[in-house]
């Protein structure tokens, strides 16, 4: 039966595997809430009919957490050793999970609901120094993600943005590599040094601004490649589109490195690009050329 707690609550299985289950949709807990288990089948699952306010909590297992009618936020930091599955179902309803302890050691798992007509339901999070791995999720709004360590994505997942996605990471040459994206909005891409950045977009590839020290590799399996916003790039840049699609970067953009476009089969539409240094492409095979550099 359903639990109401107009305070904060505080859940801690002693046993090794012990799980705490709180997924009566009636639930309403008012206050933060801490979830505390032991061993790797020490799950915990929680669904609240508000807001759910996520206090300090360690979760040896899973933690499965949603909120029907409102935003995920925390007021400590989260350690969950498993899989994290994060859902919210209210109209314009945020997961924030920003404290910058945090510690997602298995993939997280995301569904943001919007239940209006807008794609506001935003989703954002800290790993901590944590690698952070995103698997399947479908965010009807947009992504933001931060680690100290690397950003991926679970091989074979998908990952659905109906809004725009921001991939930072803040340390050691971090990599961003996401292979399994269908993005709608933009891409903001600020790796750690020279950290190398990877990107696979089952749509169009539109690129905000961004700065990359290392080396990019951009695909857009089937759609055109575009930028929005100046890009800054050291290494060197892959821009792959699919066959007959176009590559347009005219921002005020600065290639360092060998610049290489390809389509995925056949050949590309368009190039167009401007650089503010000396340009080096690389060969590349299409139907039409237009370029401009300093």
């Amino acid at each position: 039966s359903e639990l109401a707690v107009g305070l904060t609550s505080t859940f801690t299985t002693s046993a090794s595997n012990g799980t705490i289950t709180l997924n009566d949709a009636d639930n309403t807990f008012t206050g933060a809430v801490a979830l505390n288990t032991d061993g790797s089948s020490g799950n915990a699952t929680i669904k609240n009919d508000r807001a759910l306010l996520l206090a300090a909590s360690t979760v040896d297992g899973t933690l499965t957490a949603t909120a029907t009618a409102g935003n995920i936020t925390q007021n400590g930091a989260l350690a969950i050793a498993g899989a994290t599955t994060l859902v919210t179902s209210g109209q314009g309803a945020d997961i924030v999970l920003t404290t910058d302890t945090n510690a997602f050691t298995s993939e997280l798992l995301i569904t943001t609901d919007e239940t209006g007509s807008n794609k506001d339901a935003h989703v954002s999070i800290d790993g901590g120094t944590t690698n952070l791995i995103i698997g399947n999720s479908t965010i009807d709004g947009n992504l933001t993600l931060l680690s100290g360590g690397t950003i991926t994505d679970t091989d074979g997942s998908t990952v659905t943005v109906k809004g725009t996605l921001t991939a930072t990471t803040d340390a050691s040459a971090s990599v961003i590599t996401l292979n399994d994206l269908a993005v709608d909005g933009a891409f903001t891409l600020d790796p750690d040094g020279t950290g190398a950045v990877t990107i696979v977009n089952a749509v169009n590839l539109n690129l905000a601004a961004s700065t990359m020290g290392g080396t990019f590799s951009g695909t857009a399996t089937t759609g055109d490649i575009s930028d929005s916003g100046n890009l800054a790039i050291t290494g060197t840049s892959n821009f792959t589109a699919a066959n007959t699609q176009s590559v347009i970067l005219n921002n005020n953009n600065s290639f360092t490195g060998a610049v290489t476009f390809a389509a995925l089969s056949g050949n590309l539409k368009n190039v167009t690009i401007t650089n503010t240094m000396a340009l080096d492409l690389a060969a590349m095979t299409l139907a039409q050329v237009a370029s401009s550099g300093g």
